[in-house]
C-alpha cells in the first residue's frame, strides 16, 4: 500500500520528494528534479514544495524530536505516517507564512488516506499538541527538559546527528560549533555568477552592487538571501548568469589563483564552476578532468572550448612535474555544506570521514608528483572536520619534503552564507 500511495497538490509532491530521498537514497536535490519535472503547477508551487522539501529535510531530526514527545511508539507508525506528520509540523513550527490549520488539516486528510481512515484521529491530536508547541515557543529550554545529555539537546534543538555535534564541540569549542549548528538548519544564500566580458552583464552586476538584498559580492559573483534573484538577471540569457555557491567561489579567490603557474589542471572538475572562474579570470591554459562522464558532458555544453578530459585524480594520467598548478576540489564529507545538502546528515557517518581522510591523502600524494618544482597544489573542501582539512594538510607537509604551505583559508563561523569551506595553497620547492 505505502508504494502505491500518492498525494495530489504541492504537499503530495514534498511528500514524494522525501519518499525519494530518505527511503530510496536518491540525492535531495535529483529527486526535486525527478519529481518537478513531471509536475504541473506553476512557479509559486514549485518554490512551496522546495521549501517544504528541504526545510523538512534540514529539520527532520528536530521535528521527530517533537512529534515523539506526543507518540508512545513513534517507530511502531508506518514510516509514511511519520513522514506526513513531519511535513505538517515543519509548517506548524517553521513556516510562519502557512496557517497551522492547514497544516493540520493537510497532515489529517494524508494520514487518514494512508489508513484508509484508521489513523485520522491520532493525526489530528498529535498536530493539534505540535500546534500547542508552536504558539508557546519552541527553544533550547523545551529540547533541555525533554533530553539527557547536552549532546542530545544540541541534537534535537539544531536537527543535527550526535556524532557531528560531538565532532564540532571537540574540534572547534562550544561557541564556534553553536554558530556552525545554526548556520547548517538555514537555508544557504543564493549564488549567482554573471559573465562581465559581456557589456550587458558587466552593466548588470553594476547597477547590482547596490541591490539593498546583496549580502557579499566581488564584481563578477554576489550572493543574495535564499530565494531571492535580482530581476535584472532575468534580462540577461543563462549562459551570462549561472548559479553557483558564493562560498565556493570565495574559498577559490582566497587561493589568488592569478598568481599560479600555468597549465593549471582541475582535477574534480565536477560542473566546472572552478574552472569557469579561472577561464573567466583570464588564466589561459587550463585542464579539466572528472571521472563521471555525465558530469563533463554538462561541462561541454558549457565551456566546449575547455580541454577536458575523464580521469581520476586518484590515479593522475599526467606525466610527472608536467603542471604548474593542480586544484583540487577533493570528496569530502561535505559537514560545511548541510545547509545545501541537508540529506548528508542521514547519509554520511563518522566511519565515512575516516575513509574519506585515506582517499584524499592518496589523491594529494598521487597528483603531487605531476607538480613542477616551483608549481602550486590547490586544496579545497566543503566540509567541518580537521581530519580532513587542517590536518590533512599538516600530514601532507610532514611527509612530503619539497611541500610548503603558502595559503590557509576558511570561511568565517560568523558568515551569513551558511556554507563553510576550506583551501590551502601548497608550493613544491
Amino acid at each position: 500500500m505505502g508504494k502505491k500511495f500518492s498525494i495530489a497538490g504541492p504537499r503530495g509532491l514534498a511528500l514524494e520528494c522525501v519518499s525519494k530521498t530518505v527511503d530510496g537514497g536518491l540525492d535531495a536535490q535529483a529527486a526535486l528534479d525527478v519529481v518537478l519535472s513531471s509536475a504541473d503547477i506553476d512557479s509559486r508551487d514549485r518554490g512551496f514544495v522546495t521549501e517544504l522539501f528541504y526545510g523538512y529535510l534540514r529539520m527532520r531530526i528536530r521535528i521527530n524530536r517533537v512529534l515523539g514527545c506526543f507518540l508512545s511508539r513513534p517507530e511502531g507508525l508506518p514510516v509514511k505516517i511519520m513522514q506526513i506528520l513531519g511535513l505538517a509540523s515543519h509548517e506548524i513550527l517553521h513556516m510562519d507564512r502557512v496557517p497551522a490549520y492547514a497544516s493540520v488539516d493537510w497532515g489529517v486528510d494524508a494520514a487518514k488516506a494512508f489508513s484508509k481512515g484508521k489513523l485520522g484521529g491520532l493525526a489530528n491530536a498529535v498536530l493539534r499538541k505540535v500546534a500547542r508547541v508552536s504558539e508557546d515557543g519552541l527553544d533550547e529550554d523545551f529540547f533541555k527538559r525533554n533530553s539527557h545529555s547536552e549532546l542530545e539537546e544540541l541534537s534535537a534543538c539544531y536537527s543535527c546527528p550526535e556524532w557531528i555535534v560531538d565532532l564540532w564541540l571537540k574540534s572547534y569549542g562550544r561557541d564556534t560549533a553553536h554558530n556552525y549548528l545554526k548556520a547548517q538548519i538555514k537555508a544557504p544564500a543564493a549564488g549567482f555568477v554573471l559573465d562581465v566580458r559581456d557589456k550587458n552583464a558587466a552593466s548588470v552586476a553594476d547597477a547590482v552592487t547596490n541591490d539593498s538584498e546583496l549580502i557579499e559580492g566581488d564584481g563578477a559573483g554576489f550572493a543574495f538571501p535564499s530565494g531571492y534573484r535580482p530581476e535584472s538577471f532575468s534580462d540577461l540569457p543563462g549562459h551570462l548568469c549561472v548559479r553557483q555557491s558564493y562560498a565556493a567561489r570565495q574559498a577559490l579567490a582566497s587561493l589568488d589563483p592569478l598568481t599560479w603557474d600555468t597549465p593549471v589542471w582541475d582535477a574534480c572538475a565536477g560542473r566546472g564552476g572552478k574552472s569557469r572562474y579561472l577561464v573567466r579570470s583570464g588564466i589561459k591554459n587550463v585542464l579539466a578532468s572528472d571521472p563521471h562522464q555525465g558530469r563533463l558532458a554538462m561541462l561541454d555544453s558549457e565551456l566546449p572550448d575547455l580541454a577536458k578530459f575523464r580521469a581520476s585524480a586518484i590515479a593522475p594520467p599526467l606525466a610527472d612535474e608536467s603542471l604548474g598548478t593542480v586544484l583540487l576540489d577533493v570528496p569530502c564529507s561535505g559537514l560545511g555544506g548541510l545547509s545545501r545538502r541537508p540529506d548528508t546528515k542521514f547519509k554520511r557517518s563518522l566511519e565515512d570521514t575516516d575513509s574519506l581522510v585515506v582517499l584524499q591523502s592518496k589523491i594529494l600524494d598521487n597528483c603531487w608528483k605531476a607538480v613542477r618544482k616551483g608549481g602550486k597544489l590547490a586544496y579545497i573542501t566543503c566540509t567541518l572536520n580537521p581530519d580532513e582539512n587542517e590536518s590533512q594538510i599538516s600530514k601532507f607537509i610532514a611527509r612530503t619534503p619539497d611541500a610548503e604551505v603558502v595559503n590557509e583559508w576558511s570561511t568565517p563561523e560568523d558568515s551569513g552564507l551558511n556554507e563553510f569551506l576550506y583551501s590551502a595553497l601548497l608550493e613544491k620547492k
